[in-house]
Formats: C-alpha cells, sequence, structure tokens
C-alpha cells in the first residue's frame, strides 16, 4: 500500500467532501462555546457563593421536553427537590434578540440565563447571587 495515495470514491476519483455536509465540519462550534461558557459561570458561582452552590446539579440539555402555558419553550428548569437546574441551549441562544450579535453578547446572555436559573433554584436575587458577573444585556 503506498502511503501517499489519496483516498478515491468508488469511481475512481477522490474524495471531493465530507459525506456529511458542511455544517458537520463545526458540529460542536455553537454547543462547545455554551458548555464553556455555562462551566465558567458555575465555577464563578462555587467560588462566590460555595454554601449556596453545596450540591446543586446544573445539567444541560438541546430542548426542554414542554414548553410554557404562553406557547414558549422553557430556557430552564428548577428542580428544587433535587437540587438541581436543567438550561436549554437553544432557546437561550435564539430566544434572545441581542442587539449585537457578538461573542461577548452571546456570552453574556448564556451567563445571565445560567445565573438565573441557579439563582431562582437557591431563592436568591441575581444580582446578589453573582456580584460584578451578573449583567443581563441582550
Amino acid at each position: 500500500m503506498v502511503a501517499d495515495k489519496k483516498p478515491a470514491s468508488r469511481h475512481g476519483r477522490a474524495v471531493r467532501s465530507d459525506a456529511r455536509g458542511i455544517a458537520a465540519a463545526d458540529a460542536g462550534g455553537r454547543t462547545a462555546f455554551f458548555v464553556d461558557v455555562a462551566k465558567d459561570v458555575i465555577n464563578y458561582l462555587c467560588d462566590v457563593q460555595p454554601a449556596k452552590m453545596n450540591g446543586v446539579r446544573v445539567e444541560m440539555a438541546s430542548l426542554p421536553s414542554g414548553e410554557l402555558a404562553d406557547g414558549r419553550p422553557r430556557m430552564w428548569s428548577v428542580i428544587p427537590a433535587e437540587s438541581r437546574v436543567i438550561v436549554y441551549r437553544l432557546p437561550i441562544e435564539r430566544m434572545t434578540k441581542l442587539h449585537r450579535a457578538d461573542d461577548w453578547h452571546r456570552r453574556n446572555n448564556i451567563e445571565s440565563a445560567v445565573i438565573e436559573a441557579i439563582a431562582e433554584l437557591v431563592g436568591e436575587d441575581p444580582y446578589e447571587f453573582a456580584p460584578k458577573r451578573y449583567f443581563p444585556h441582550s
């Protein structure tokens, strides 16, 4: 077998592109960004509110299983009996109309949603729960 020979399609031509299409090239981009931002703000909350964050579980999902009464998907679910919050990536990213679509505003939007969700679980005001970090600015 020759090491520098390029793979060929079944018709003898070189493979032109990924069979999954262009969208697969950055399959983890948005999800990875969301997860990284959420983890960063959760770590911050653990540093500034260690007693309140003790035992809190934060999970991430793409979409909620149901809608609110107004027909809009939830951005998060709070399950107090289990000290658990589930944040939903797609509603957080798509339902907020950012006046500026750049990384800072996207990051701030995700951070604000995660802070609000956890603050709801622990019964705190988001401004007091995440001092110098909660800045809802969409």
